[in-house]
This record gives structure tokens, sequence and C-alpha cells, in this order.
């Protein structure tokens, strides 16, 4: 059995992703998507969406999330927060996680292969 991915979400981002499901009756749940970060950072994806198989689903209260083995993979720890009108994600990774920077270039984000934020 997969292993579940340790979730902390504030009330407040649990009721504003309920309140978002609510206003699309097309899509039933939340789902977290794994993008790899730059310079030995991690992203997390927000979705709403339906269940396909081969998804873990996980409910927090009457919210149900929907996550795939990558993100397992990649992320031991997922926060999730919700201010200033925008959710805002913290994320752990796990030890064995794919670091996509070039280790000798860790003060920029000129070696991390296409995959910088402008931050």
């Amino acid at each position: 059995m997969i292993q579940p991915l340790k979730i902390k979400l504030s009330k407040v981002a649990s009721d504003e992703l309920l309140k978002m499901i609510k206003l699309d009756e097309e899509y039933d749940s939340v789902r977290f998507v794994y993008v790899s970060g730059c310079c030995k950072t991690t992203k997390v994806d927000i979705y709403l969406d339906n269940f396909i198989e081969g998804d873990v689903q996980n409910n927090i209260g009457d919210l149900k999330i929907l996550y795939d083995e990558t993100l397992i993979d990649n992320i031991l720890e997922l926060t999730i927060a919700y201010k200033d009108s925008r959710f805002w994600v913290k994320t752990i990774p796990t030890k064995d996680a794919k670091k996509t920077c070039n280790s000798g270039d860790s003060k920029s984000c000129n070696g991390c292969s296409g995959h910088c934020d402008s931050h």
C-alpha cells in the first residue's frame, strides 16, 4: 500500500478550496501535482479535478484531495495556507527527491535547465 502524503491544511485554505469546488459542478476534488522546482526546491500545483484510476485519495473533512505517486516520491510533507487571496504552499521534500539545479550554481538559477522562477 502506498504511504499517504502528510498534508497540513489551514482551516481557511480548506474553506476556500471547498468554495471553489462548489462553484464548479464539473469537479468534486482538489488535485495536488508535483512540479520540479529550481535550485533544490519543489513545487506543488493545485487544480480542481475528479478521481482517475491510480490516484491516491485523502479526505480532510469534506474536502477530497487527489495526487499520484510522483508527489509521494518527491514530497514528504505538504502545508497549505490561504492569505491575501492566494494559496501559500510549503513542501518538505523526501530525501530521495531529485534536484534540478546544478550543485555548482547554488546561488542563482542559471544551472536549473530551464526550470527557473523569476524569484
